[in-house]
């Protein structure tokens, strides 16, 4: 095996199994990998075995990641890199300033960001032994030149070899400013010395500033540095002249040379081109920017083509429906059948790619609060059953799961999780097979429900690709319907939530895709003791009985606001889960008040509040916002849209009962005016 055949090995330690996989399946084509699942196994290997480089993880039980590398900086030469996250930089800063790490990875890290620094910590690695190596050389050439002439020739020989046989360029001055030595690298990138003063240094080596291209100045270079006494580290500078006209970036380091009474002598420059580097740093840069700005261009094109699909959508199904009413034949309806069937599986298409769109672009709207998550399950499950039943398939939910438990999540865009990992449980199932839903409380208050199926399974490498978009795993032998997105909409959608989703399957086995919110109190327990209090404050007495309007679709809030309206004996609330079914309502009910959710099912709580101001019937009537968006910029908007106050999630129950009180004494005139005007 030839040198240039070695691979540099490199020692990871994590204590996740996922994690150390990923690393070797990053790592393994161009280093040998060895990993490690705690410290002090590590700790073993590195008194066994020579390493290059140790990537260590932070967080760790047993030994941290960087009291790890503390004891393994005792053991091995090897470079040292800390993969940590923004929560840990304590220890980041400890391992910086106790000289423990080369540099760190911060989480969560980007595959090639992570290569690449990987490669330049093997750099680093060699570039160590080489010097270490070099040290000893000279550490002996030293002790022989005191023995004899002809040691010291010999040794003289060998400091020459190496220098000559370096990439980097070295360049030693005495004390006058004159050039007593230039190897070969540095000749290469500067040219021969010239006798010239140090003044001229830029001029004639051809030595500019990176940022400006302007010559640099002479006293700012690290050689001329280094004959004053001083210590000068990575200095970048662009050199380009006749024996390098197509320019170099090089980092140069600057040292003095001093006499054994510490008088500086000389000064010594060593210079490294980082050429490739830079250019491998902006290519990488210019590739993400890229990613990043196609990534952006797909996402409006997709919203975008989206709208301009509905529309011609629009009249296809809508005709369609106009013919179904129709006297026709029983071929006449069957091609009709095949139109609806069509249409709707393209409306559900638009609908999903313009979810994905949205998520991408960073502009999916949420409202994430607690959610009864038996509720949420219970309405998914009323759509799906009807399809299971059709396929004899026993949908059941696990009697032990928490029938009250509740979830941090949005409730329109959780249902839309369930209904498609339910559907697809359904689908993807055996004739007469069966469905089970569970749940459990996991560590780090999160809750994860699973969906079982008694499918045929999915194979690994199939499970790899289920969460693409547009990838069907198994449609193609099993012919089912479907658009591809389902799961990949699914996925964005918990993320957005904050959450995660993921499956576990086999061959022959059935499937089981679980997802995992953070757990949540009761929005009754967390307010009970403020509601079970009586209101204590002083209030008017209102004049006569007053009704309110709720648009709000989570039910436990509704419940909610329905025992804190109990304390007021004058007060109706009546409810609507629908913005359309909200504005009805209004124009019916007339009510004294409305309060508005912003994230309804079908219409956006904005649109409804516009709808209301602009109608005659409706302008007058007071609205108030309820909503868990408190971000100034929201509140403002909507106060200048007309609406009255805003609330923001969880309720203060003082301050709404104060609302009340006051919205039904000083509006009571202005109210009465507005009615007048309406007609009513």
């Amino acid at each position: 095996m030839t040198c240039s055949a070695i691979r540099p090995t490199i020692l990871v330690v994590d204590d996740e199994p996922r994690i150390l996989e990923s690393l070797r399946d990053l790592l393994e084509e161009n280093f040998e990998v060895i990993a490690s699942g705690n410290g002090e196994e590590a700790l073993q290997l590195l008194r066994t075995a020579k390493f290059a480089v140790i990537l260590a993880d932070q967080r760790m039980p047993g030994l941290t990641g960087d009291q790890f590398l503390a004891r393994a900086q005792e053991i091995s030469d090897a470079t040292r890199i800390l993969v940590t996250g923004y929560a840990d930089i304590n220890a980041l800063i400890r391992a910086v300033n106790h000289g423990q790490i080369f540099t760190y990875v911060p989480k969560p890290w980007e595959p090639a960001e992570l290569k690449v620094t990987v490669f330049k910590a093997a750099a680093h690695a060699q570039k160590v032994v080489e010097q270490k190596a070099a040290a000893e050389t000279v550490a002996r050439q030293q002790e022989a030149l005191a023995q004899s002439e002809t040691v010291l020739r010999q040794q003289t020989k060998i400091l020459q070899s190496i220098l000559d046989s370096m990439g980097d360029g070295v360049i030693v001055a005495d004390e006058s400013g004159k050039m007593v030595l230039l190897n070969p690298a540095a000749r290469q990138m500067v040219g021969p010395p010239a006798d010239v003063p140090q003044t001229q240094w830029s001029n004639t080596y051809g030595i500019y500033s990176p940022d400006t291209m302007e010559p640099y100045s002479y006293s700012e270079l690290p050689l001329a540095k280094a004959l004053q006494g001083e210590i000068v580290d990575a200095t970048e500078l662009y050199v380009r002249n006749s024996f390098r006209p197509e320019g170099v970036f090089v980092s140069v380091n600057g040292r003095p040379l001093k006499d054994d009474s510490g008088n500086t002598k000389g000064g010594v420059a060593v210079i490294r081109d980082i050429t490739a580097a830079k250019r491998s740093a902006d290519l990488l840069r210019k590739a993400k920017d890229e990613a990043e700005r196609a990534n952006h261009a797909k996402s409006e094109f997709l919203s975008r083509m989206s709208h301009e699909l509905r529309t011609p959508l629009n009249s296809i199904l809508g005709f369609a429906q106009v013919l179904e009413m129709d006297a026709l034949t029983a071929e006449q309806q069957d091609s009709l059948a095949h139109i609806m069937k069509g249409g709707q599986h393209l409306l559900s298409l638009i609908n999903e790619v313009l979810d994905l769109a949205r998520i991408e672009a960073g502009r999916l709207s949420l409202s994430a609060e607690p959610i009864h998550l038996q509720e949420v399950i219970q309405e998914a499950l009323a759509f799906v059953r009807p399809i299971a039943q059709q396929r004899n398939i026993v949908v059941r939910c696990d009697p032990t799961l928490d029938i009250e438990r509740h979830v941090k999540a949005d409730q329109q865009r959780l249902r839309q999780v369930f209904l498609n990992l339910l559907s697809n449980a359904v689908k993807y199932n055996v004739e007469s097979g069966r469905v089970d839903i569970s749940g459990e409380a996991r560590d780090g208050g999160v809750f994860r429900i699973s969906i079982t199926d008694a499918g045929h399974g999915i194979s690994e490498q199939h499970q790899e690709r289920l969460f693409q978009p547009f990838e069907r795993v198994g449609d193609e032998t099993l012919e089912i319907e479907g658009t591809g997105l389902g799961l990949a909409l699914s996925r964005g959608l918990m993320e957005a939530m904050g959450g995660r989703i993921g499956v576990d399957s086999k061959i022959g086995h059935g499937s089981t895709f679980w997802i995992e919110l953070n757990a949540a109190d009761r929005p009754e327990d967390a307010l009970a003791a403020a509601v079970d209090e009586p209101y204590a404050e002083p209030r008017a007495v209102y004049s006569r009985h007053r009704t309110i309007l709720y648009v709000e679709d989570n039910r436990a809030n509704f419940r909610l606001m329905e025992r804190i309206v109990a304390h007021r004996r004058e007060l109706r609330l009546i409810g609507a889960e629908r913005g359309r079914t909200g504005l009805e309502m209004a124009g019916k009910h007339s009510p004294d008040l409305i309060l508005l959710d912003l994230h309804l099912p079908d219409v956006s709580g904005q649109e409804i509040l516009d709808r209301l101001k602009n109608d005659p019937e409706t302008a007058g009537i007071p609205v108030v916002i309820v909503s868990a968006d408190a971000t100034s910029g929201q509140i403002d908007r909507l106060l200048a849209a007309g609406a009255q106050s805003y609330l923001t999630k969880p309720l203060d129950i003082a301050s709404i009962l104060g609302l009340f009180d006051k919205t039904f004494t000083s509006n009571l005139s202005s109210r009465s005016v507005n009615l007048a005007e309406s007609g009513k």
